[in-house]
């Protein structure tokens, strides 16, 4: 599904009462609202698709097609969760079937970068992260996730990049809260490890 809303009309806030509202007219057909929900979420779940799929490419697709099955199955949200729980779910989801079918032995030269050695992501919405992506630093730090088990990586992108509580992404992932937690500080002694000197100012 394409964006029929022009970039420029994005606004530079949004609250819950703004997102409700777009949900309900979503599942009532109103496809506007639905892109307003995209415009909403798509940086989000792109740098999300593009940590767990390490290629620009596939992450585009990936995001086309995750916004793509919530437009299908938007009526199926009954607001039991937090909108963003039940999307990061079918992101998660979605990236974890596209990892599967990939060939073992897949690998993405300077993965994340286009033609010119510039990194894809949008823009980071913190310091912290925009500590993070910075020349060596952002290297180190794609190398590392990439070599972590997906389960693990996962729950890093969740935790450290979209700041979901552990709680929040017990509910999105389904599982046990200590098992997001036992696989979150697993991830993290892999990486303070890896990265070595940069631990200390990244993690």
């Amino acid at each position: 599904m394409e964006t029929i809303i022009p970039r420029h009309s994005e606004p530079s806030a949004w609250d819950s009462g703004q997102e409700s509202a777009w949900i309900a007219a979503s599942q009532a057909g109103d496809t506007v609202a639905f892109n307003r929900l995209v415009l909403k979420w798509e940086r989000k779940i792109y740098n999300l698709s593009l940590r767990m799929l390490r290629n620009p490419e596939d992450a585009s697709d990936s995001t086309q097609e995750i916004f793509l099955l919530a437009f299908r199955n938007i009526r199926k949200f009954r607001g039991n969760s937090r909108f963003s729980t039940w999307l990061y779910r079918i992101a998660v989801n979605h990236c974890f079937d596209i990892i599967k079918r990939k060939p073992a032995d897949y690998q993405v030269e300077n993965p994340g970068q286009d033609e010119r050695g510039s990194l894809k992501y949008f823009s980071p919405g913190n310091l912290q992260e925009k500590s993070i992506f910075q020349s060596e630093r952002q290297s180190r730090i794609l190398e590392s996730l990439a070599v972590l088990p997906k389960d693990q990586r996962v729950v890093i992108e969740l935790k450290f990049f979209q700041e979901e509580t552990f709680n929040g992404i017990s509910s999105i992932l389904d599982i046990p809260e200590s098992t997001v937690k036992y696989r979150y500080y697993m991830a993290l002694g892999f990486l303070k490890d890896h990265l070595g000197r940069f631990a200390e100012e990244i993690l």
